[in-house]
């Protein structure tokens, strides 16, 4: 078990740095599943929210994902501190 939230935020940057290729590969293949899934769940074609989805993905590159996470440690940190 993790002793302390410093320690928790640095494990995250750890594991988080230089995961963006790995992020987008994740999220590209996981488009297709919540398209059916999302689908099935509203019972009928979602092709303007898949379309956006993906629209999405497309935008966002592995360099991207990863300025946005870098120096985020305070911001986890406390969204840790705010679980009810």
């Amino acid at each position: 078990m993790v002793k302390t939230l410093e320690y928790a935020a640095e494990k995250w940057e750890r594991k988080t740095a230089a995961k963006g290729a790995k992020w987008k590969d994740r999220v590209t293949a996981k488009a297709n599943e919540y398209c059916a899934n999302f689908s099935q769940f509203v019972g009928h074609p979602v092709n303007e929210a898949c379309a956006a989805f993906s629209a999405g993905i497309n935008a966002v590159t592995p360099a991207d994902f990863e300025a946005a996470i870098r120096g985020k440690r305070q911001k986890y940190i406390e969204g840790l501190q705010a679980v009810r």
